[in-house]
């Protein structure tokens, strides 16, 4: 088999396996409409910020192994296997938005491709979509539908240690050469049909978000009845049946992939007239989640309006630069809503478009000086480093608001700081005496 490989779109996913099929081996070439970011790319400079990314991109480009073009022609001469990885963001209506991939797919239509090409699709869409394309590609190329399971902020570690490979397609030749990429890898292989496979990307990020909105449920009720979720959660997650993961309470889950994900599959779903209530009650508890920390702080000050906050963190996940769809962006629209004034800071995010009566700050501490209270809203390490005692002496009512659980309330209490968490009792008794074995 031709050792090159075409990637098409150069965005998380499409860097992530760029890079991650460089390092198994293969000869790869990127190729995006994005003439900016081609140069970019030529010139070693990420589009977004990932721990770890740097290295193998520049290794990889100096060794001639990974190339990026803005040329389709060029990007998929030679090229057995040409991966699609442009974005699917949601349309108003909550379904996926397929013009970008439906372009991408005209675009090959018009380009020669080499003798029995595979294209292997990796943008998450909704089931029976990559049938449709397979049907236009019909007598050009084999489709495969091959679901990706990246995390912004590790994409490539993800890629690299996969725990599945999921391959859906009618054609068992196909499946096992878009196998072989990753045969290095050593890991479970699921050959199934293109549907089948579709629906296996969408149902794992509904799960996974379901477990997050469960998680806040279950912790705005300790708020209630003065338990500690942290204990309950934990406690929950050591059976083997259920796992830890996912089962941390904050604001929600926000970015580029959760929520258009179970948005689209709610869509599907109430098309098909079934199975959309949970999905519609995972959304709903999403939505409601960010307004708590704000009701939270409305409460503790008697107001909001005339007040300055403090935001530590706008990107939608701590390892990223991502704001797309953050929650941290909802929060301050809520805050401005309400009268109050927000000074942000994130350690990625250097600029974003905020609402009115919110500004970036150059520190954590600078967006502290003299605002009212502070509002944590992505989980930074580096916020756990902040003395308290800086910020008691920073802040002017002494309130910390941890939309991420991430502070140590014993710490900030002995500061002389008001501490709230996200279902996180302040009553001693109520958490844990010691720790599990």
């Amino acid at each position: 088999m031709s050792k090159k490989i075409c990637i098409v779109g150069t965005g998380y996913v499409g860097m992530a396996s760029a890079i991650g099929l460089a390092e198994l081996g293969w000869s790869v070439t990127g190729y995006d409409i994005m003439g900016e970011r081609i140069a970019g790319l030529r010139a070693g400079i990420t589009p977004y910020r990932e721990a770890g990314i740097d290295e193998p991109l520049h290794r990889h480009l100096a060794s001639g192994a990974l190339s990026f073009v803005t040329d389709l022609a060029a990007a998929v001469r030679g090229a057995r296997i040409v991966i699609l990885t442009v974005g699917t963001p949601s349309s108003a209506d909550g379904s996926a938005d397929l013009s970008a991939l439906n372009a991408a797919v005209e675009a090959l239509l018009h380009v020669p491709l080499a003798p029995a090409a595979i294209v292997a699709v990796r943008s998450t869409v909704p089931v029976g979509t990559s049938d449709d394309l397979a049907a236009r590609l019909a007598g050009r190329a084999r489709v495969v539908y091959a679901p990706e399971f990246l995390r912004e902020g590790s994409a490539l570690r993800d890629f690299l240690h996969p725990d599945r490979i999921v391959v859906g397609t009618d054609s068992i030749g196909a499946a096992t050469a878009y196998a072989a990429l990753f045969e290095a890898l050593d890991a479970p292989v699921l050959m199934t049909s293109r549907r089948n496979a579709e629906l296996i990307k969408g149902v794992s990020n509904a799960f996974l978000a379901l477990k997050i909105s469960f998680a806040n449920e279950i912790a705005n009720l300790c708020d209630e009845v003065g338990a500690d979720s942290g204990d309950v959660l934990r406690g929950v997650g050591y059976d083997r049946r259920i796992g830890g993961a996912f089962l941390a309470p904050g604001i929600g889950f926000g970015g580029p992939c959760f929520e258009k994900d179970v948005k689209s599959l709610r869509h599907v779903a109430e098309g098909a007239g079934t199975g959309y209530e949970l999905l519609r009650a995972v959304l709903r508890v999403n939505d409601a989640q960010p307004l708590r920390v704000v009701a939270a702080l409305e409460r503790e000050l008697g107001g909001l309006k005339g007040r300055t906050i403090a935001v530590w963190g706008l990107a939608f996940k701590a390892g990223t630069d991502d704001v797309r769809d953050s929650l941290a962006l909802r929060v301050l629209e809520e805050l401005s809503r309400r009268g109050a004034r927000a000074v942000a800071y994130d350690p990625a995010v250097r600029s974003a478009a905020l609402p009115q009566g919110c500004r970036i700050a150059a520190s954590a501490l600078e967006a502290t000086n003299r605002a009212d209270a502070l509002l944590l809203l992505t989980e930074w390490p580096s916020f756990r480093e902040i003395d308290p005692a800086a910020l008691a002496a920073s802040l002017r009512r002494g309130l910390v608001v941890d939309g991420r659980n991430l502070l140590d309330p014993e710490r900030f209490a002995a500061a002389g700081l008001r501490y709230r968490g996200i279902g996180r009792s302040l009553d001693p008794a109520a958490r844990s005496l010691a720790v599990a074995g």
